[in-house]
């Protein structure tokens, strides 16, 4: 999964379930702990936050609970954007409306917890990077008010990324062909590609995808169907999503990556008469603010019995009873990549893809 693009969902559900255990008792009686999660994008024509509730209590079964709407949401919220200057002055006031995301588009994935309802707030204001943007959570019924807030990527910033080295070493915002022809060296060392560029202010993470296209045409029956498959083998500091310490980042995958992933992606074609048309390849890079990095850094060290201490959830939220995270991500895209025709005559004759039937 696409960490900063998809994760509006899951990461509010992960920091419900740091709190729900049936076999080891470590809550207090019952008590409302609410979670927060949102990352606004300026490039977005809608914004949504998500509000719920953390499973605590020790009287219940966790795995009932998840089962109940009432344990996750709360009845009586008022939540608004406020969208500050630079000097600290309060510009606008923006009201949220409570939406259900799976109306909205955004349909909560099969699992343990309930489907519907699947409940987040939404405003539509156009942001800028001028400015930062804090959210305030009153629950109407306990009179507790919680708030974060967050500046804006700027998604002009994220485009001018400058390539340091990419394959082959083209330069440009993005790679002009794709090409990685050869698996080994002379010496039979895995070959590598590498993508490098500077990071831009109030950025703390980078998410690197490559889409590779095709068609499916049966030259029997004319029948086409249009796929594709995105490839995240791409690792830097931390995985594959590249949690920056400092003023530019570097990607790197091996070349054999790329041909074991088609190969896995496409599987062998039905029959014989099936030919795959590879045309393209795009590419997405994703950026997450800063308070999203301090989040992954936390919250992926993970303890256990044996370890010295519990280590806490972070959270940038501000309030009693309350964790999560508000931050900001951005994105920039390039299309209809070409493929180097030296990389496509390697994937028609290289002994991983060619029994994939792909044409060009």
């Amino acid at each position: 999964m696409n960490k900063i693009k998809n994760n509006l969902i899951v990461l509010a559900a992960a920091a419900s379930l740091a709190s729900c255990n049936d076999k080891l008792n470590i809550a207090a009686p019952y008590k409302d702990i609410t979670v927060v999660y949102g990352l606004l994008n300026k490039a977005d024509t809608a914004h949504y936050i998500r509000i719920q509730k953390a499973f605590m209590d020790e009287n219940k079964s966790a795995i009932d609970m998840a089962q109940e709407a009432d344990s996750s949401f709360y009845r009586n919220l008022i939540v608004v954007v406020k969208e500050i200057s630079a000097s600290g002055a309060v510009l606008n006031t923006y009201p949220l409306q409570k939406v259900d995301l799976t109306a909205e588009g955004y349909p909560k994935e099969a699992g343990d917890f309930f489907q519907a309802p699947n409940y987040a707030y939404k405003f539509k204001q156009a942001l800028t990077s001028d400015n930062e943007y804090r959210v305030v959570i009153t629950n109407t019924e306990t009179g507790n008010v919680d708030s974060a807030s967050t500046p804006i990527i700027e998604n002009s910033d994220v485009s001018k990324f400058t390539i340091l080295e990419w394959l082959s070493g083209f330069a440009g915002a993005l790679p002009k062909e794709i090409t990685f022809p050869k698996l080994t060296s002379s010496s039979g060392k895995l070959l590598e590609s590498t993508f490098s560029s500077n990071i831009p202010d109030n950025v703390g993470a980078v998410e690197l995808v490559m889409r590779f296209n095709w068609t499916d045409s049966n030259v029997i029956t004319n029948k086409a169907t249009r796929r594709f498959a995105d490839f995240n083998g791409f690792y830097g500091a931390s995985g594959n999503s590249y949690l920056a310490g400092s003023k530019n980042f570097t990607f790197t995958t091996q070349n054999k990556s790329y041909f074991d992933f088609l190969k896995s992606a496409m599987g062998k074609p039905d029959d014989l008469n099936t030919y795959r048309y590879m045309d393209s390849v795009d590419m997405f890079l994703y950026a997450a603010g800063t308070e999203y990095k301090k989040y992954q850094d936390l919250n992926s060290n993970k303890g256990g019995l044996t370890a010295n201490e519990i280590k806490p959830m972070y959270t940038n939220i501000k309030g009693k009873e309350v964790m999560g995270l508000f931050s900001t991500k951005g994105s920039v895209q390039k299309l209809q990549i070409p493929i180097h025709q030296e990389t496509r005559d390697s994937l028609l004759s290289n002994s991983i893809t060619k029994e994939l039937n792909i044409r060009f």
